[in-house]
């Protein structure tokens, strides 16, 4: 959704394997560049608190430029998103408060005149460029720049009141005009905000002329989402998308190359529509963002840990660039609802745990607000402990698929436009979202740290730094990825997958069975069964995967796909569906649900069915237990956790090449109800951790205090945490 402004290798079972698996991540070499290295952009140098005081709606002289500047510093920002140009109903020439040669009316040069006063508070100036939704006026004025609809029509209804321009129409050097004299002022970076196209569009004469002149055929339909014409016009749009960024960043570096420039990125969904793949346009800019601090609407449907799990993505997507979780201090959609203190406090805190930066979108209403003490608190938290949370890496060894090519070409995928608008999934079967929520949260609540990975880690990356993938119905899978993850596995590598995941390729395209049949152990029936609203699967034989697990019956999830054990061994079984949900006591049937296959050195465990939309949908004790079993039994959690509930969640990360721990702990324990006014304290938390060397030292940063650690059994480190309320970074500082 773009805003706007209203807004390994493979580890054994045992724990000899993981003190194996650290000792290889450990070499004395320091983190911090040598004094005679190149000296690192200044986006590079500070973790990078941001501000976008929204401003766009009013004039800029109801803001005193001194005042302004001094409110944003006394909240501990460090960076803003300067909003210099009006924004009612959409951007036009006629709004900007500085000096273009571009602008259709001369305004008062705000922007010159806040530039000082931003200076004296040591805040570091982005201007915020919208470059997605226009005044239908301006766009009257420019027919031949719009974004056209596959119908002919051009594309209006952009929040209800705008439109959008094409970035292949000459628009573009109406934007790189604009640049040119914004670069003229002593500002720090240019953010854009878009570009996107939309799911109708963009079929202009521009884009009609370039893709004949690149592919020789006229522009396939939108309309059909698979196949290699889909694909080759996601391709398209994308690629102009790149090339609107690299031109636009040759614009701006090359009169200054101190200036930061990024845009509003893809998010973890179904991009197609909007054309935002950050792996490919993360190439053109120096930071990658992406909108995993916006929510909205009934929270208890919508996760509380979506920004640390968005900024896991980004991560594998950008990791050698600094990463931004935008996040909205509003309850959406009402833009003037300030979220309670502690829901804006665990929105910073998953970011940053995951190490990413935070930008936070406010209005001028809210920044009084008592609620904002706990924003100031938060960025001064991060001021002062920048050292442990800048050049960190993920010390997990579990990983779990987020697959962009599914999303993008997969029936039982939506794609998520701007704001909470959505592109509704083409087929209730196969919730790719759901699936993927669903087992996210079961591996929160198993207390599991974990990355997030994506199709390219799955292509060409090396994943022998993982005990184990959980493929969350990954229904489209490239044959590389499938080559590449046959080898995984046969050198020792585990695997979890569900439901569909690789039965068709890398365009949609159903294939005739699984393309990891062989991994897997079985064979597709080609049927889907489902819904089954009632129904349950029963236990074939005892195993440590159903550990804990007492009922004779357990409900099935809605859907699952008709297999045969083809060398797997079955440990449940789907019963036959009931007629109504008093029909008796249910039959068992010939459908496997749970199976375990051994390949070469490693483990496969398969559920046939869409557990993880099921466990999203219903959020059912077996099945938390079920993947927490499946977790401990392919990947043992470096982390274990005693005396705190299961919304605790825990982040393991390092510096120093893994001389120093950082372990990351969240508290989403509220009262029952989002949004949250009170988390309930935590207390006597205990922890253990296998380390690799001598302990130096244990500390608490958020409520610093020095922690006593012991050894325990096998090993392990363990700490008692005697208080902790929303959120504790405990650091581990070890030796050889």
């Amino acid at each position: 959704m773009t805003r706007s402004p209203d807004s390994g290798f493979a580890l054994g079972k045992t724990f000899l394997h993981l003190a194996l698996y650290l000792a290889t991540r450990i070499v004395l070499v320091a983190q911090s560049p040598s004094p005679s290295s190149i000296e690192r952009p200044w986006w590079e140098r500070e973790p990078l608190r941001i501000i976008d005081l929204v401003t766009a709606f009013s004039e800029m002289k109801d803001f005193p430029p001194a005042e302004a500047a001094a409110r944003k510093a006394a909240q501990g920002f460090n960076v803003e998103h300067l909003e210099i140009m009006s924004m009612r109903r959409g951007l036009d020439d006629r709004g900007f408060f500085f000096t273009s040669t571009a602008a259709g009316q001369q305004n008062s040069d705000y922007l010159r005149q806040y530039l000082p006063e931003a200076k004296k508070q040591g805040l570091r100036v982005m201007i915020y460029f919208n470059v997605h939704w226009y005044k239908t006026e301006f766009g009257s004025q420019h027919s031949d720049w719009l974004q056209v609809r596959e119908d002919g029509t051009p594309l209006s209804g952009v929040y209800q009141t705008g439109t959008d321009f094409c970035v292949n129409s000459p628009w573009r050097e109406w934007v790189f005009q604009v640049l040119r004299d914004l670069c003229a002022y002593s500002i720090d970076g240019i953010f854009f905000d878009g570009p996107i196209f939309f799911p109708e569009t963009c079929y202009c004469r521009w884009c009609q002329e370039k893709f004949k002149s690149a592919y020789s055929t006229s522009l396939p339909s939108k309309k059909e989402r698979k196949g290699k014409p889909f694909r080759t016009l996601l391709e398209f749009q994308a690629g102009s998308l790149r090339d609107f960024l690299r031109d636009s960043r040759q614009v701006i570096k090359s009169i200054n190359p101190q200036i930061a420039f990024y845009m509003n990125g893809g998010v973890r969904g179904g991009n197609w529509a909007t054309a935002r793949l950050n792996r490919l346009l993360v190439e053109e800019q120096d930071i990658l963002g992406s909108e995993g601090g916006f929510i909205y609407g009934d929270l208890l449907r919508v996760p509380i840990w979506k920004p640390g799990v968005t900024a896991k993505l980004l991560e594998t997507q950008a990791p050698n660039k600094p990463r931004v979780i935008f996040a909205a201090a509003a309850h959406k959609p009402w833009t003037f609802s300030l979220l309670p203190a502690p829901e804006l406090r665990l929105l910073y805190a998953d970011s940053i745990a995951n190490g990413a930066n935070v930008w936070l979108g406010i209005t001028p209403f809210e920044l009084a607000q008592p609620e904002m003490k706990a924003v100031t608190d938060m960025n001064q938290f991060v001021a002062k402990n920048s050292a442990y949370l800048q050049q960190t890496r993920s010390e997990a060894t579990t990983a779990l698929v987020w697959s962009d090519t599914t999303a993008n070409f997969y029936a039982g995928a939506d794609a998520q436009m701007i704001d909470i608008d959505r592109v509704p999934q083409r087929s209730e079967v196969g919730n790719l979202d759901a699936e993927f929520s669903g087992l996210a949260e079961a591996l929160l609540r198993s207390q599991t740290p974990f990355d997030v990975i994506d199709d390219v880690s799955l292509d060409q990356e090396d994943l022998r730094r993982y005990a184990a993938i959980f493929l969350p119905n990954v229904a489209c899978m490239s044959e590389k990825s499938v080559s590449h993850l046959k080898q995984y596995v046969r050198n020792g590598g585990n695997l979890f997958a569900t439901f569909e995941t690789s039965l068709y390729d890398d365009t949609g395209i159903r294939r005739d069975d699984f393309a990891l049949a062989e991994l897997l152990g079985v064979t597709d029936q080609r049927k889907i069964i489902g819904p089954k609203r009632w129904d349950f699967m029963k236990p074939a034989t005892a195993s440590p995967l159903l550990a804990g697990i007492q009922r004779e019956l357990l409900p099935s999830p809605a859907y699952h796909v008709r297999v045969t054990a083809k060398g797997a061994q079955p440990l449940l079984f789907f019963t036959k569906p009931l007629a109504g949900v008093y029909d008796g006591i249910p039959e068992l049937s010939d459908d496997p649900s749970l199976l375990v296959n051994q390949f070469g050195k490693g483990k496969v465990i398969y559920f046939s069915g869409d557990l993880g939309s099921g466990i999203q949908s219903f959020h059912l004790a077996e099945f938390f237990r079920l993947i927490a079993n499946i977790t401990r039994e392919l990947a043992p959690s470096p982390v274990l956790v005693e005396g705190a509930p299961q919304s605790l969640q825990v982040v393991l990360r390092s510096q120093q090449e893994g001389k120093r721990l950082l372990l990351h702990l969240l508290n989403f324990t509220g009262e029952m109800t989002r949004p949250m006014s009170r988390v309930l304290p935590l207390e006597n938390a205990r922890v253990s951790l296998l380390i690799q060397g001598r302990i130096k030292s244990v500390r608490t940063l958020m409520q610093p205090r020095k922690l006593q650690a012991r050894t325990g059994v096998g090993g392990r480190v363990q700490i008692v945490l005697p208080r902790m309320d929303e959120y504790e970074v405990v650091v581990i500082e070890t030796q050889n």
